[in-house]
């Protein structure tokens, strides 16, 4: 195990970043989730899924043996111990767990060809649970929907929120490069696109809407992950060119919802480099995570420190808002004290 500290003492606060877990080098990490402020999971490829009860001191492996060699790009906590990671591609699976990861079944499976599952999202409030996946069809994504009640039983849907799903572009897909493509509530529904265009779908009771956002023109590029605080009702949305880590060109976006309408904010500077992650600590703090390193705000995203440039996928802050997991490839797990 390799640990690295670093403290970081800039805009009148101070972080200490530290690598907790090195051990499986040959794993990419993309899928994070806390159970409580002291608990959380993650998931990757190579069928692997661990669990840390300590704030992440120590690390259990409690890969799955129904299925093999999965790439488990998300995982969700829907309970004590209870867990759902989803693994890619074809076939695709959600397995879920009830004690903690020492068993697992198949909640879903979907051998179809071309498919592929990006991002669960799990609505406590509502008991909602959403996956996404990319389009089965040219004018429309591919979404799952259940309920944390009822795990086995899964329907494709056509609507969300009685509002029929849309891709302006039949080229537009999703990156599962974080988890973070959508967010559900009991009210509204956001999901990022990117590839040939970016763009972000609301849905709500009274209509659908469609947000055109700026990118390159690679299709490498657009948006690859969301947050959105409902409480202090203020989103983020992160992205760019995952070939291009060093490119800051439409990399985060910021914006509330005002009269059931997305608003955009102006924005004085952006963080550094593409960024495939973000997690709000609060209404003034956010971190984002890529390539490119791990960058810090506490003014909104106004002004941006860098913390490291160690390379990230996924960021998620505690329950308790005492510290930042990060995940990433090369077996790296990252701990940033705030």
């Amino acid at each position: 195990m390799k640990h690295l500290f670093l403290f970081l003492s800039s805009f009148s606060f101070a972080q200490t970043y530290q690598v907790i877990n090195s051990d499986k080098t040959d794993v990419s990490y993309r899928g994070l989730a806390f159970e409580n402020s002291t608990s959380f999971v993650i998931s990757g490829s190579k069928n692997t899924i661990g669990k840390s009860t300590d704030g992440g001191k120590k690390f259990t492996w409690i890969n799955p043996k129904v299925v093999e060699n999965r790439d488990f790009r998300d995982i969700e906590v829907i309970g004590k111990n209870n867990y759902l990671a989803l693994g890619i591609d074809s076939p695709a699976y959600i397995l879920e767990t009830k004690d903690g990861g020492k068993s697992w079944s198949k909640v879903y499976e979907n051998t179809e060809k071309g498919m592929f599952l990006d991002a669960i999202y799990v609505d406590s409030k509502s008991k909602k649970i959403t996956v996404v996946g990319d389009p089965m069809e040219k004018d429309k994504p591919f979404i799952l929907t259940s309920s944390t009640t009822t795990t086995s039983k899964w329907d494709v849907a056509k609507a969300l929120f009685g509002q029929p799903l849309r891709l302006k572009n039949p080229k537009e897909a999703f990156f599962a490069s974080s988890g973070s493509n959508l967010y559900v509530d009991d009210k509204q529904a956001l999901i990022v696109t990117g590839g040939e265009l970016s763009n972000v779908y609301y849905y709500t009771p009274k209509g659908g809407q469609m947000y055109g956002l700026e990118k390159t023109k690679s299709s490498t590029s657009g948006i690859n992950g969301l947050a959105y605080d409902a409480t202090n009702n203020l989103g983020y949305l992160v992205g760019g060119d995952f070939t291009k880590p060093n490119d800051s060109k439409y990399n985060f976006f910021k914006f509330k919802i005002t009269n059931g309408k997305l608003v955009f904010q102006d924005l004085w500077s952006y963080p550094t480099g593409y960024k495939s992650g973000v997690t709000i600590i609060s209404k003034d703090k956010v971190m984002v995570c890529g390539y490119s390193g791990v960058d810090y705000s506490v003014d909104g995203g106004h002004n941006w420190k860098n913390i490291t440039t160690d390379s990230y996928n996924t960021c998620t802050v505690s329950p308790d808002k005492k510290y930042v997991i990060l995940v990433g490839n090369k077996g790296k797990i990252g701990k940033i004290t705030l």
